[in-house]
């Protein structure tokens, strides 16, 4: 590269024939190089740090930028430079730290030696020791075989096996994130290509970064009893090491202990609203809190400030946004506050832990929970189960919300999310894909829901009673069952073919249909992709189907295998009964054209 003016005021020869080598943008391996050739040069001259040489470092910090470092490489280079709190202390995966203290003009070879192994090389790992309460562990360091970041799918749920730290809030929301957003997750951590990783936390909404190695604490399966644990996907084990390396720079867990770089510091509760801003960079958390009598709110920006909060919320409002929630990807995590099991005895809820909350089950109306404990031989717990808002609220527990979604357009929403999702400024579009059952007791909404797009309705094996006035948007209806009855009368239209059904389909059995009238009703151009009713699975054996026709009499034509319906007053447009291979029996009357 050419030699810029600021390379050219460089004073020791060292730096500056390494700066001045450097070609494109500077990498953390550049940038580790000229410091490790820094600290050879004062070994061999058996000196320390000069002030002219803290200078150069200070004017390379200044610069860096402009080489095209990364925000990740300029906040390593400015911590080791320009000093940092993590830096009163060096550990080194010893039982306790020892002083270290922020470059100066004076510092020895071994000074600058060890902030370039915590700021560059990863190797200021956290304390041997860990106590978790009243017990303590120790543990060891070293690089798992087969060690690699993620499997063929990337970062996943699978991957956290919490073990015996107390850190289900961290690792609660990294299963969380990994579910919701596993991009999320890679763009955490930077792969510097020797063995070292940076992994980005996010605090008050500013970027921390943290230098780790591949060496993890009891990195064989054998042993890993205390720390994350997943065979060979370690990514989860690399993030909760950063973690407790973050803790040097200030404790950040919203817990108080402070052991410093230490598994101590993250092993003994948090906050699940610390957690989610410092993985993701949400710039609002929110509390949902229950109370003695209805949910509330409470919302924190990105520094845990209260912004607002609302009281006497109700169950559904709350339902309503959760699944809402998950639909445009923000994160859910569940803080329980009393213990409970399935009917097998396994445990399901747990009291003071933290869980992912990675679904919204429409058939059942419970929420999908997976525990962070993971997966283990002999284990007593339920990984994943379901239960009801009614159940945490009884329990008096609370679910944290962050507002890092992105979605503008959401399809296959439950009807119980709908009206979360007319209110969410960001949401442009939905479609709702629900049962009948959903569809009918919620139809008053989705009528004055301007947002809703389409609805696909899926009925039962049983009798399924629809009726669907009024509504809107364009409708796929899957009957599937014996004795339906469905009355689709009066849809509203904006336009052509707008407000109509796409598709009705009967299943089998004995169906009885109602379509109502006029051509947001019943319309279906010929020929047309656009088309509004076509009829799937009717049988004249079974299914009864009355169309109005507007006192116009009837025409009947076979059409591609097909019964087509239509008024004498416009032969191409009409209703298109799929499946039929012969003409039907009709009765007219008062306009009315029945099929059976």
């Amino acid at each position: 590269m050419t030699t810029t003016t600021w390379i050219s005021s460089l004073t020791d020869p060292v730096l500056k024939a390494d700066f001045t080598a450097f070609g494109g943008s500077i990498t953390v391996a550049e940038m580790s190089q000229a410091l490790v050739d820094l600290a050879s040069e004062l070994k061999s001259k058996n000196a320390t740090l000069s002030s002219s040489q803290l200078a150069d470092l200070k004017l390379i910090a200044a610069n860096i930028a402009a080489m095209g470092a990364s925000s990740y490489i300029q906040f390593i280079t400015n911590a080791l430079v320009n000093g940092n709190a993590a830096n009163t202390y060096w550990t080194g995966g010893a039982a306790s730290a020892t002083s270290l203290g922020n470059l100066a003009a004076g510092s020895t070879v071994t000074q600058l030696n060890d902030l370039i192994g915590k700021w560059f090389l990863g190797t200021d790992l956290p304390s041997s020791t860990v106590s978790v309460g009243s017990a303590q562990y120790i543990v060891s360091y070293s690089t798992p075989a087969n060690f690699q970041l993620y499997g063929a799918s990337g970062p996943t749920a699978s991957d956290i096996n919490q073990r015996a730290l107390g850190d289900c809030f961290l690792m609660g929301s990294l299963a969380e994130v990994a579910i919701q957003d596993p991009s999320a997750i890679t763009s955490m951590i930077t792969n510097n290509g020797n063995g070292t990783y940076g992994v980005r936390f996010y605090y008050h909404g500013v970027a921390r970064y943290v230098t780790v190695d591949s060496q993890l604490a009891n990195g064989n399966q054998q042993q890993a009893q205390i720390v994350n644990y997943a065979p060979n996907n370690y990514w989860a084990s690399l993030v909760e090491a950063a973690y407790a390396e973050l803790q040097a720079q200030g404790v950040v867990t919203g817990n108080t202990p402070n052991y410093g770089n230490a598994f101590s510091t993250i092993a003994n509760g948090g906050a699940p609203e610390y957690a989610l801003e410092e993985i993701t960079g949400a710039t609002a958390m929110t509390d949902f809190s229950a109370g003695p009598s209805s949910w509330k709110s409470v919302v924190y920006n990105a520094s845990l400030s209260v912004t607002s909060s609302t009281s006497k919320l109700s169950a559904a409002s709350v339902l309503s946004t959760l699944a809402a929630d998950l639909l445009v990807g923000d994160d859910l995590v569940l803080t329980s506050r009393t213990n409970a099991t399935d009917s097998s005895g396994a445990i399901t809820l747990a009291a003071n832990h933290a869980m992912s909350i990675y679904g919204y089950d429409a058939s059942t109306g419970l929420l999908d929970i997976r525990n962070p404990w993971g997966v283990e031989a002999g284990q007593t717990w339920d990984t994943t189960f379901e239960t009801s808002l009614d159940t945490l609220f009884s329990a008096g527990d609370t679910i944290t919300a962050d507002n890092v979604g992105t979605a503008t357009s959401v399809a296959g929403a439950s009807v119980v999310a709908a009206s979360a999702l007319q209110t969410m400024a960001q949401v442009k579009s939905f479609s709702v894909t629900d049962s009948v059952a959903q569809v009918d007791s919620g139809l008053s909404g989705l009528i004055a829901d301007n947002k809703l797009a389409s609805v696909t309705i899926n009925g039962t094996t049983g009798a399924d009673a629809l009726t669907l006035t009024g509504l809107k948007a364009s409708a796929t209806i899957n009957l599937d069952g014996d004795a339906d009855t469905a009355a689709i009368a009066g849809f509203a239209s904006t336009g052509s073919g707008a407000g109509a059904a796409t598709s009705l389909g009967l299943g089998s059995g004995y169906d009885t249909i109602a379509l109502g009238t006029g051509s947001a009703t019943i319309d279906f151009a010929l020929g047309s992709a656009s088309g509004v009713e076509a009829v799937t699975a009717f049988s004249s054996a079974y299914d009864l189907l009355s169309v109005t026709l507007n006192g116009f009499s009837l025409e009947q034509t076979l059409v591609n295998g097909g019964d087509w319906l239509s008024s004498s007053a416009d032969l191409t447009h009409g209703v298109f009964l799929a499946g039929v291979s012969s003409l039907q029996k009709t009765t007219v009357s008062g306009g009315v054209v029945t099929v059976a």
